[in-house]
């Protein structure tokens, strides 16, 4: 009984204590990764169309300042290795914006994060790639600095060299953190 009373305790004193700075002005450093399991299509130059299963392991730093309250943009990275059933593993890497909007007031100890992001990059193929990534979900605040989040992604990736074109549509879950820093 002891034990449930300092776990009620402990847990109304951290919901209290933690409130994030998602205010226009803040600087939010931090990243996520994702997995995901994957199926796609390749059409040659030729006209010849495969099909494909892989997984794939995805790591994303970002940066970002707020423009506003609950909304930041910024510039995040795309690491990635993708590991199809039947060919040779890909390591990737990509670069473009994001902006980000959080739903729920900003005093918040638990927040709803929507995110929205490009990235334009290449791979160990020599494969050019353009992809479009959507995420949301919620962000669990520890203190008014970190945030650890677990979103649902969707991203439509479009790979391209000189003999072939691919589209791959997935859905991943991920989990990240990230730092609020107070400009004053």
């Amino acid at each position: 009984m002891k034990t449930l009373k300092s776990i009620c305790i402990s847990l109304v004193l951290f919901s209290t204590a933690a409130n994030a700075q998602i205010t226009k002005g803040n600087w939010m450093f931090g990243g996520t990764a994702s997995y995901n399991n994957t199926t796609f299509e390749s059409t040659s130059s030729n006209g010849n169309t495969t099909n494909g299963k892989g997984s794939n392991i995805i790591v994303s730093p970002t940066v970002g300042y707020f423009l506003a309250n609950n909304f930041a943009s910024g510039l995040s990275g795309n690491f990635s290795l993708s590991m199809p059933e039947n060919g040779k593993n890909t390591t990737g890497y990509g670069i473009g914006p994001f902006a980000r909007y959080y739903l729920l007031k900003t005093e918040k100890t638990v927040n709803v994060l929507t995110q929205v992001a490009y990235y334009y990059g290449a791979d160990s193929n020599d494969n050019k790639s353009n992809e479009l990534n959507f995420k949301a979900g919620p962000v669990v605040y520890f203190n008014s600095s970190v945030g650890l989040e677990f979103t649902f992604n969707y991203a439509i990736s479009k790979f391209s060299n000189q003999t072939s074109d691919s589209t791959i549509r997935n859905f991943s879950i991920g989990f990240g953190f990230q730092i609020h820093l107070e400009n004053n």
